[in-house]
């Protein structure tokens, strides 16, 4: 059993999105001696998107402020300032690990470079890794375009990334330049118009991350499992060092047109191909960034077909995205006959490691280099603790994750 921790605007944003996915009023029942809740903890120090969820009695805890963090992470990081939210934080955490059967990790959302979602996420990423050091964490994470959105998203993003590697165990990597072009190009195909909304791409993270992280059911005994952090982890991120996974769905719905938010995610389909998870396999495939840069490990998870040749799907996995040639394992496949989403009849999930991380990591890196020079806004996280020797050893830490893919994809340079 896993506990979800959203942080921050973006972290409560998506995982908003993942709870109306999450939602089955058919199966929802009451526990012994009170209602049945989701074991997901909200943060953020502004309240207006937590309070804009729907349904807050189903969920474990909420903790708010009204200061905010001025998307600087030093100052959502700064341990003077935030002591009593994040010990809300870790005794709700407590509550819900000591109320489990089997505590397996943390999945915590966030963003890459807010001020809340990357300094106080990286500071609850670090208390939970001391507090359990042998439970899994996995972070779901959004990179800032990289046309700008704040000032201080290079250094935000630096410092974030820079704890992820140290903290981590894997992380579902996305960016927001990606996600305008997906939901752009689905938005065209649908016939909709109006521009691309912010919700409309929390929608599609959460469809794409949906298809991995919401409980399957076997085919053969029929029973319900959670999602298998572990089991992830040994099978996509083999490497420890090597960790940043993209994720991506497709839904098959008869259904045309859908409604939001499936318009923007769902793949309209006719219910012939509905029967061929191998020709929905194919078209998830086909969005996956073509780099340079081969896949370290890979999953694929069916939901809602009658019948699954696991052996071709995982051949066509096999061909549909490059990996390295030094004998990692082949895909993982994960059957379930149950459907992730209400509204559709069928889906196809597939992870892989390694396969959009490097040129944005890259990028990033780049340009703080180039403020730091300048010595750009370096003042203000000075004044929250952050000297320029913490500045150097995260350059150092964050160019080790593109030095440590460059490495595993050409070991014998």
């Amino acid at each position: 059993m896993s506990v979800f921790v959203n942080v921050g605007q973006c972290g409560n944003q998506v995982g908003g999105a993942l709870m109306a996915l999450a939602k089955d009023p058919k199966s929802r029942k009451k526990r012994q001696g009170g209602k049945s809740h989701l074991r997901c903890i909200l943060v953020d120090t502004e309240p207006k998107v937590v309070r804009s969820i729907r349904a807050p009695d189903s969920i474990a805890a909420i903790h708010m402020e009204q200061s905010g963090r001025g998307n600087n992470w030093a100052m959502g990081y700064a341990r003077s300032k935030n002591v009593a939210l994040c010990e809300h934080v870790m005794e709700s955490l407590r509550r819900e690990i000591e109320a489990t059967d089997c505590y397996r990790g943390a999945v915590l959302l966030h963003s890459l470079a807010g001020g809340t979602g990357s300094g106080l996420g990286s500071r609850l990423l670090e208390s939970i890794r001391d507090t359990y050091p042998k439970a899994y964490i996995v972070s779901g994470c959004i990179a800032p375009s990289l046309r700008g959105d704040t000032p201080l998203q290079n250094y935000n993003a630096l410092f974030t990334l820079r704890h992820l590697q140290e903290y981590a165990d894997a992380v579902l990597f996305k960016d927001n330049d990606d996600l305008l072009r997906t939901v752009s190009h689905w938005t065209a195909l649908s016939n909709r118009s109006g521009t691309v909304s912010l919700g409309d791409m929390n929608a599609l993270v959460a469809a794409d991350w949906a298809g991995l992280l919401f409980p399957t059911v076997a085919p053969t005994s029929k029973l319900r499992r959670e999602f298998d952090v572990g089991g992830f982890v040994t099978n996509v991120c083999p490497m420890s060092q090597a960790k940043f996974v993209d994720v991506r769905s497709a839904y098959c719905s008869t259904k045309l047109p859908l409604k939001p938010p499936h318009a923007c995610f769902a793949q309209h389909l006719t219910a012939a191909v509905h029967h061929d998870p191998l020709a929905l396999t194919r078209q998830v495939l086909a969005s996956f960034p073509r780099t340079s840069y081969a896949s370290l490990g890979q999953l694929v998870v069916t939901r809602g077909f009658n019948v699954v040749p696991v052996q071709s799907l995982v051949d066509v996995v096999k061909k549909g995205v490059p990996r390295v040639e030094w004998g990692i394992p082949p895909p993982f496949a994960v059957e379930s006959i149950a459907k992730a989403v209400d509204g559709t009849m069928s889906s196809v999930t597939v992870c892989s490691n390694g396969t959009n991380i490097v040129p944005i990591v890259e990028t990033l890196l780049e340009r703080a280099a180039r403020q730091f020079h300048a010595r750009a806004y370096v003042h203000w996280y000075a004044k929250f603790g952050v000297d320029t020797d913490y500045f150097t050893e995260s350059f150092v830490h964050t160019q080790a994750i593109v030095d440590e893919y460059h490495a595993l994809n050409q070991p014998d340079e």
